[in-house]
């Protein structure tokens, strides 16, 4: 992977510095997206994390004033940042129990103006993998996998396309969230998700094309194979029982507890 930035990322993180810097209530600027993640082609805009002060941020987020557009700072094809305001709590929280997309968010980020020390441990801290979380999520994966296996004969019994649709999308998403918590990598949502799948060096040999046939032609034909490849990959066995409870405790009754549901966790 190249780690090197490209030209015009490189000439307009300076530029963003020094159009933001001069507001005493910004406390750093973070380069993230697809310039951090060494994703950017020539026409990436550039994804930066403004943090302010506890009370500028929240001040901020009452006004309505969440996030930064500015196009005129960029001199190539297409380019354009992207800013979303934060605080220092809010990173705080995402190292304490934020969602594997928030902590995606921060992977590979970089301080590129700072007025507080220890930004750049706080932001690394915010990125790791919550391995805490690892074991029940793993089992959690695997009965969301049975279950919309089992949706998808449902849905052609009913001839319910939204619900073949539905089981489809959901068994690719978990399949490939199992095999992502074998590798203890974060899951970044689904923009990079095949991207990130790639990447893992555990997993079924063909476990991509099988995701790819079920997309494009949703059938318990396509859907079984995959059902069965990510099972018996990671070894768990699971009765059915555990399975439909974990997907109501998971994903249908969520709100008990205030968390999201898995899908997004």
């Amino acid at each position: 992977m190249d780690r090197t930035l490209l030209p015009q990322h490189e000439r307009l993180i300076p530029r963003a510095c020094e159009r933001f810097s001069p507001d005493p209530d910004l406390l750093a600027l973070v380069v993230a997206g697809s310039v951090a993640h060494w994703l950017a082609s020539p026409e990436s805009d550039l994804d930066v994390m403004l943090v302010y002060s506890d009370a500028a941020a929240e001040a901020r987020h009452e006004q309505g004033r969440s996030t930064i557009f500015d196009d005129t700072l960029a001199n190539y094809e297409g380019g354009y940042l992207d800013g979303k305001v934060i605080s220092p709590s809010f990173v705080d929280e995402v190292a304490l129990h934020g969602s594997e997309p928030a902590r995606w968010a921060f992977a590979d980020a970089f301080v590129a103006f700072s007025r507080v020390e220890g930004m750049e441990e706080r932001i690394a801290a915010a990125a790791t993998y919550p391995e805490q979380e690892r074991d029940e999520k793993l089992r959690d994966f695997v009965a969301h996998v049975m279950l919309m296996g089992w949706f998808m004969p449902e849905a052609e019994k009913r001839h319910d396309r939204y619900l073949a649709s539905f089981a489809a999308s959901r068994l690719a998403l978990y399949a490939g969230r199992t095999v992502l918590a074998l590798n203890h990598l974060l899951y970044p949502h689904h923009k990079w998700f095949l991207w990130q799948l790639e990447r893992a060096s555990r997993k079924p040999d063909d476990l991509l094309a099988q995701i790819d046939a079920l997309l494009a032609a949703p059938s318990s034909e396509t859907a079984s194979p995959l059902v069965a490849s990510v099972t018996a990959f990671t070894g768990l066995e699971m009765p059915m029982s555990e399975a439909v409870s974990r997907f109501m405790r998971r994903s249908e009754w969520n709100w008990r507890d205030g968390r999201p549901p898995l899908e997004d966790s």
